[in-house]
């Protein structure tokens, strides 16, 4: 919360209104800081637990101020400080999910070590307790150290059976590839600065986690593959700041189309792509259907000119001898084959 407080520190002085809006009635003055108000008390929500204590009394506080302004969609700062917290829960919840597949992976390496250890009395209560310790851990320190115990447990255990060598280095491989991916994304930006989607790094994380959830559980899942039709012309056309506020208006209606528990991602350029969570083929379709609609009924207005925009949609859903890179490449290919058939259209990879 310290950063949202160093952000706040704008407001001071004339940085916050310019010299012809220091001259405005107070009234107007008032309701620009409402409205300012009303966006930094629905982004610190946004960061909070509905059972915390603090929640209904700033649930509270919202409405009273919707009475005092008048809806208007924030712009300049107050658009600013709503991004900002919109990063944040972004953040929030993938480091979330990041460390809830940890758990899962190291609590797998410790049970499978347990069938094979057999009942061999004080090693494998050891090994239960890390599993407790596991389960129970909070933070990612704990689940990485404990992550180390266990492999040093596992030591003890090549040394009396070779056998099992191959079986047990996959695991320890698949524990630290992921704890070294985890520590990496930490100082990786996550989110793209254009257009507040999670961007390329974030997608290469949580493909692999799902792929791996799908083989272990069998949860449905679809992934759609989006390219904006003709985006060059805008570019050309109209020149790169329109090309811009095109992504930034697409990637928007993206995340509107869809449901909460699933993701959008920039994955470079003009394509994105959208993780479908727990989800049949058939509502997969529908949903991947809505979204195509949703962007050609939205539109901006360049210097009173109404700009209209299509996109052509892949969807694929995830099979059983998929890998995270085959299954991209079926989704990307269908939303090629969607471009080939007209554009401003979707088709669904065998």
């Amino acid at each position: 919360m310290g950063n949202a407080i160093r952000l706040f520190g704008r407001l001071k002085g004339p940085q916050f209104l310019s010299k012809d809006q220091e001259i405005n009635p107070p009234n107007e003055f008032t309701e620009r800081v409402s409205r300012l108000l009303l966006v930094c008390v629905q982004g610190i929500m946004e960061l909070l637990d509905k059972t915390d204590n603090l929640f209904p009394q700033l649930q509270s506080l919202t409405q009273v101020i919707r009475k005092a302004v008048r809806p208007k969609p924030p712009e300049g700062l107050a658009k600013e400080v709503q991004d900002y917290f919109v990063r944040l829960r972004l953040e929030k919840e993938f480091r979330g999910a990041e460390q809830n597949e940890m758990k899962q992976i190291v609590v797998d390496l410790t049970e499978t070590i347990m069938e094979m250890a057999g009942n061999s009395g004080q090693f494998t209560e050891s090994i239960g307790e890390q599993i407790a310790k596991v389960k129970a851990a909070t933070s990612l320190q704990d689940i990485l150290a404990i992550k180390e115990e266990i492999v040093f447990q596992t030591e003890i255990i090549r040394n009396k059976s070779l056998s099992l060598r191959k079986e047990l280095e996959e695991f320890h491989e698949i524990t630290h590839n992921l704890s070294q991916r985890l520590e990496q994304s930490e100082a990786r930006v996550l989110i793209d600065p254009l257009t507040n989607v999670f961007n390329r790094n974030a997608y290469e994380v949580k493909i692999t986690q799902v792929v791996r959830e799908f083989n272990r559980y069998g949860d449905g899942f679809s992934l759609v593959v989006v390219d904006i039709d003709h985006f060059k012309n805008f570019n050309d056309t109209y020149g790169h700041q329109v090309g811009d506020q095109v992504l930034i208006s697409v990637a928007s209606t993206l995340r509107e189309a869809v449901r909460t528990t699933d993701q959008v991602y920039r994955y470079g350029g003009e394509e994105f792509a959208i993780l479908l969570v727990k989800i049949d083929p058939e509502n997969a379709a529908k949903l991947a259907k809505k979204i195509l609609t949703s962007v050609e009924k939205d539109y901006f207005v360049f210097k009173d000119q109404k700009l209209n925009v299509t996109i052509s949609v892949g969807l694929a859903n995830l099979q059983k001898d998929d890998t995270a890179s085959t299954w991209f490449d079926r989704a990307d290919k269908a939303m090629y084959e969607a471009k080939k058939a007209g554009r401003n259209r979707m088709v669904v990879a065998p």
